[in-house]
């Protein structure tokens, strides 16, 4: 498959081609065998509200769409990767999504209430950007049961992520698979 494509695995979608921003080389699509295992260990109910941070493809979001969440909204920074995420998503015919075109950190500084059921976070790697991000969700009100998925680069796992994490939430998985290193976790 090119570079810049990407496949739904499961749900209504499932098989549909994604394509993603070539020219933004932070975007590191989730692996299939990773999402995979995300949404084994997560089942998505009907009325799962998601927020997809450094949304990047766009796939994690597809994916949890297409296995029956009710909506996801979307955090992309760059402009013309958050154009592309509009592009297929309507090519795919996904309406329940909302994209957000704002740096990420400075959305969660301003909210309030973050009452999602699923967040994911991808940052791009090697920079500080997963620590600030879990430091600001740790701080805010999030729902009882929501469900935390981030990914970072094998070689640089910072083990504070997952302590300060740890305090308010159950790691269900924390797992390397070949340079990526993936955790999910559950409010108590």
């Amino acid at each position: 498959m090119p570079l810049n494509k990407i496949k739904i695995t499961g749900g209504k979608l499932k098989s549909r081609i994604l394509n993603y921003d070539k020219t933004n080389l932070t975007i590191k699509p989730t692996k299939s065998y990773i999402r995979e295992a995300l949404f084994n260990i997560i089942p998505i109910q009907p009325q799962f509200v998601c927020l997809d941070l450094f949304s990047g493809s766009g796939i994690l979001s597809a994916e949890a769409i297409s296995r029956g969440a009710k909506f996801s909204t979307l955090l992309e920074h760059n402009q013309k990767t958050f154009i592309k995420i509009e592009e297929e998503f309507k090519k795919l015919q996904i309406n329940n999504y909302k994209t957000i075109n704002e740096d990420v950190i400075q959305f969660l500084k301003k909210s309030k209430n973050l009452d999602y059921d699923l967040i994911f976070i991808d940052p791009p790697y090697q920079s500080t950007l997963l620590i600030n991000t879990i430091e600001l969700i740790c701080g805010s009100n999030l729902k009882i049961n929501s469900y935390i998925f981030f990914e970072q680069e094998k070689k640089f796992y910072d083990e504070k992520v997952i302590n300060l994490l740890n305090k308010s939430h159950n790691i269900l998985k924390n797992l390397s698979i070949g340079d990526v290193t993936y955790t999910i976790a559950k409010k108590r």
